[in-house]
């Protein structure tokens, strides 16, 4: 996966999906967080964006995606606590938004909400009613308002969040 840190300081490459069906977005959310987030990961070296998000897709949903486009090339800045130590990091990530279908037969679109573990990490992925996002806290906190817009061509975006 494409991160690394430097004292408090760290650089993250992620591949996101918008999926968006009936007028609600499907949501991801780790156990034990207050905060949702798009489902996707971190690429790999030499894996294209469109190779992660495929990836990601079958890992976090277990279905075969179909990409639409990129709507979204997010600089995001913003502090966290480090996953591991609890110390406080300064983040800069690079954020590469597609927007991505389901196939037909998938289960995924009946569910409201689901469980899912990878490698000891548990979350829940969730569908939410795109008209209610401001009741969430969800980030990058662009995608409040940026769902319900979908671009018709790719945007760059520059965005600053205090987490």
């Amino acid at each position: 996966m494409i991160t690394f840190d430097t004292g408090n300081l760290r650089f993250n490459y992620r591949v996101a999906g918008v999926v968006i069906d009936n007028g609600r977005v499907l949501l991801e959310q780790p156990e034990g967080w207050d905060l949702w987030s798009l489902p996707g990961g971190r690429g790999e070296l030499l894996e294209p964006a469109r190779e992660t998000i495929k990836r990601e897709m079958r890992e976090e949903l277990g279905v075969e995606v179909i990409i639409d486009r990129l709507l979204w090339v997010v600089e995001n800045f913003f502090t966290d606590n480090d996953f591991y130590t609890g110390e406080r990091i300064s983040c800069h990530e690079i954020g590469l938004y597609f927007l991505i279908g389901l196939p037909e037969e998938s289960y995924v679109a009946e569910l409201n909400e689901f469980p899912r573990e990878e490698h000891g990490s548990k979350s829940v992925l969730k569908w939410h009613n795109l008209n209610h996002l401001n009741n969430i806290r969800l980030v990058p906190s662009f995608l409040q308002t940026a769902l319900k817009q979908i671009p018709d061509n790719t945007e760059y975006i520059l965005h600053t969040d205090e987490l």
